[in-house]
């Protein structure tokens, strides 16, 4: 019986620390799901985001716009987006998360015919060669992970999850910034 209350309490623990908290700490600790108002396009461009592509919504449920593009502070070293927008935050959360999730990380589907949506999956790949090979591997997302922020699904480059999040969560500072002095 003691056996078994360990093993609880231990993945109560583990469960408890994979959720993380909104803690003010690293930007990778922060939530992937805020809900804090409605934005759109002119918001993000008002940070210095700017739009390579205008996507087809044709398949994304519920979804009013999506855009591939890039953002950073310097301008030479930009990481790359898709920002999909819905009318609410529980659209965007009920809609969004899965076929957000279907294009980021290591299990993204890139490939036609399998992927929940079938837009902009050339932007969402990466090539990486085998050490020591010839050929490429071109069905690697360039996403390690997507954030929720109002009625934004913000999917965002990196080479694995906390770097992907800590490049959302650069953008969003300079968009809540903007907000408070706007």
């Amino acid at each position: 019986m003691k056996r078994y209350f360990l093993v609880v309490s231990v993945l109560v623990i583990a469960i408890a620390a994979a959720c993380g908290t909104d803690d003010g700490g690293s930007p990778a600790a922060e939530s992937k799901v805020t809900n804090a108002g409605v934005f759109t396009l002119a918001d993000l461009e008002s940070v210095g985001f700017k739009k390579g592509k205008t996507f087809d919504v044709e398949g994304l449920d519920r979804a009013d716009a999506a855009y591939y593009g890039f953002w950073g502070h310097d301008p030479y070293n930009r990481q790359e987006f898709e920002a999909r927008f819905y009318p609410s935050h529980a659209e965007a959360v009920e809609f969004g998360s899965q076929p957000a999730q279907n294009r980021v990380g290591r299990d993204a589907r890139l490939t036609t015919g399998v992927g929940l949506w079938e837009e902009g999956m050339k932007e969402a790949r990466q090539c990486t060669r085998a050490a020591g090979g010839d050929s490429s591997d071109c069905t690697v997302s360039r996403y390690g992970d997507y954030v929720i922020y109002g009625n934004m699904v913000l999917v965002c480059q990196g080479r694995d999850s906390e770097t992907s999040l800590d490049t959302c969560n650069e953008l969003l500072d300079e968009l809540k910034a903007a907000a408070v002095s706007g």
